[in-house]
C-alpha cells in the first residue's frame, strides 16, 4: 500500500483551511487542519506529517514562531509559509527563518501545488520514504 504525503495546514480562518484541505485531498494528498498553534502542535505530536503549510500570522502568533514551535516537535518537517507580500525582504525573512518554501497570498492553486511538490521532492530525496500522487 502506497503512502502519500500528509500535510498539516495551519491558519486561523476556517474557510481557508477547509479550502486548502479540500484542494490537497482532491490532488491525492492527506491533509489535517489546525486553526491555532496549540492544535497544530497536538496534531504533530500525535501523527507523522510530511509537510506543514503555515499562515504568516495565526491568532496573533507569527508564522515564524509557529515554525519554531513545530520544529521543536519534529525538527525535520519541511514548512511552507504563506504571506501577503512578495518582496525580496519577505522572501529573505522566510528563508532566514528556515522555511523550505514560500507562497504569496492570495494563494494561487497551481503555484502552491508546485511549491509543495518541489519541497516534498527535495525532502523525500533526503529521507527516501515518501511517495507523491501521480497528478
Amino acid at each position: 500500500m502506497e503512502s502519500f504525503a500528509r500535510i498539516l495546514i495551519v491558519a486561523d480562518v476556517r474557510e481557508t483551511v477547509d479550502n486548502l484541505r479540500d484542494f490537497f485531498e482532491s490532488n491525492g494528498y492527506e491533509a489535517e487542519v489546525a486553526l491555532n498553534n496549540k492544535v497544530a502542535s497536538t496534531i504533530l505530536e500525535e501523527r507523522k506529517m510530511d509537510l506543514a503549510i503555515v499562515g504568516f500570522k495565526v491568532q496573533d502568533i507569527s508564522g515564524i514562531d509557529i515554525l519554531k514551535s513545530l520544529r521543536t516537535i519534529d525538527p525535520r518537517i519541511p514548512i511552507v509559509l504563506i504571506h501577503g507580500g512578495n518582496s525580496k525582504y519577505t522572501k529573505a525573512l522566510v528563508k532566514k527563518a528556515g522555511a523550505q518554501g514560500y507562497v504569496p497570498n492570495p494563494i494561487e492553486g497551481n503555484s502552491l501545488l508546485n511549491t509543495v511538490k518541489k519541497v516534498l521532492t527535495a525532502h523525500s530525496r533526503k529521507a527516501g520514504r515518501l511517495r507523491l500522487p501521480l497528478r
